[in-house]
């Protein structure tokens, strides 16, 4: 039985390009900020390519999980598997690590606007004010988050580009040498951080995927994305690097912000760093969102509330809220994303899916080879049989 919420839900449909947008854009997210390679030091570029193709593979049973439940979101598809109530036990862990997620961003996004502008401002403004526009997108739906960043992403890139090109002047490629000096342990460590934030995020697309367009890709929105995304960390990391030298990348909170304060052409462009602030916001709200939109879709599912949209005000203040004191300061906060947030992602990221993966295949083979057998039984007249297809609505 319908109602208007569920209408209205099913109305929500991104095209595949959106789909490729809005997780690049994700994927780019704090990390335009935030930067990596910390260990890897010059060989960053190098741990970059690594991860992505460790990503590579678990992206593959992201798109496969999709693929075996077109249209279900992960909290249905987990309830199906699983049953009611351990499905419910592993929804609610999934929407927790999604809120968790959404509230580190939010975070990054704060102390990042208190550090290079406003440093005396309480951090709950920037929180309240960054999540206000948050949860107005969510309450639009996912198709307003498409269509937004459909219009802006061309922009977003050019922006990078042409503070790339700008910053040319400043490289200094022997701030690449030399290569693998520490040898290969630093960089597969990195590697390793890199792949879990935040390539393997993504995960938390397995809420949006079942609202892809009919005869979309999940594997290309997948994959493209990831090229996409990968290109550009790769682009931002190693021009830190060219123009700051490890030392001096180092030691900085910001090292893209930083850099780009060094751009100058002559008097009349100067302090174009607020280009850099801008992409981070775009690419910070549009992670935030999805977030934000995954853990709702799941208190809605656990509660039975087919509006979910109803719950993204709550859901978005609590975030903000939470994001306020998960961590103490910035060094805090930079330390546990660095040691401790890799671990604590893996069970979300990759033990999870590949579990939910392999019961997946399990019961859809099960369920072919019942289906194929009951077939064969009603060409042979198997009157044992005549009243399965009546019983079972497999």
């Amino acid at each position: 039985m319908n109602n208007g919420g569920s209408v209205l839900l099913e109305k929500e449909v991104i095209s595949q390009k959106q789909a490729i947008i809005i997780v690049a854009t994700f994927i780019i997210g704090s990390s335009t900020i935030l930067g990596s390679g910390a260990k890897a030091k010059q060989d960053v570029w190098l741990a970059i390519i690594i991860a992505m193709l460790m990503v590579s593979l678990i992206f593959f049973v992201y798109g496969r999980i999709t693929k075996l439940f077109p249209g279900k979101n992960i909290y249905e598809i987990l309830d199906f598997l699983f049953g009611k109530v351990f499905g419910k036990i592993l929804s609610l862990t999934f929407l927790l690590y999604a809120f968790s997620l959404g509230a580190l961003v939010v975070r990054d996004f704060t102390e990042f606007a208190r550090i290079v502008s406003l440093p005396e401002t309480p951090a709950c403004i920037f929180a309240l004010s960054f999540i206000v526009i948050v949860i107005w997108a969510v309450r639009g739906g996912i198709e307003l988050l498409g269509r937004f960043l459909a219009i802006f992403f061309p922009l977003f890139i050019l922006m990078i580009v042409a503070i790339t090109v700008l910053s040319i002047p400043l490289f200094n490629f022997d701030n690449l040498k030399p290569f693998l000096y520490d040898g290969i342990k630093p960089v597969l460590i990195d590697s390793f951080n890199i792949f879990t934030f935040p390539y393997a995020e993504v995960v938390v697309f397995l809420c949006l995927m079942g609202s892809l367009r009919k005869g979309s890709s999940v594997y290309k929105v997948y994959y493209a994305s990831l090229l996409i995304a990968g290109t550009t960390l790769i682009i931002i990391a190693v021009r830190s690097v060219l123009v700051l030298g490890i030392p001096n990348k180092m030691i900085q909170n910001f090292a893209s912000f930083t850099s780009t304060r060094l751009i100058r052409l002559g008097t009349f462009l100067q302090r174009i760093e607020a280009s850099i602030a801008i992409i981070f916001m775009i690419s910070g709200f549009a992670k935030t969102a999805v977030c934000l939109y995954t853990a709702t879709k799941g208190l809605a599912h656990l509660f039975n509330i087919k509006v979910y949209h109803r719950l993204a005000s709550s859901v978005g203040i609590l975030m903000a809220l939470y994001s306020i004191i998960m961590h103490e300061n910035t060094a805090k906060m930079i330390e546990w994303t660095k040691k401790i947030y890799p671990y604590y992602a893996i069970p979300y990221q990759i033990i999870i899916p590949i579990i939910v993966w392999i019961i997946a295949e399990i019961k859809t083979r099960m369920s072919n080879k019942n289906n194929t057998t009951k077939v064969e039984d009603e060409g042979t007249g198997d009157t044992a049989n005549t009243a399965l297809p009546e019983s079972n609505n497999s």
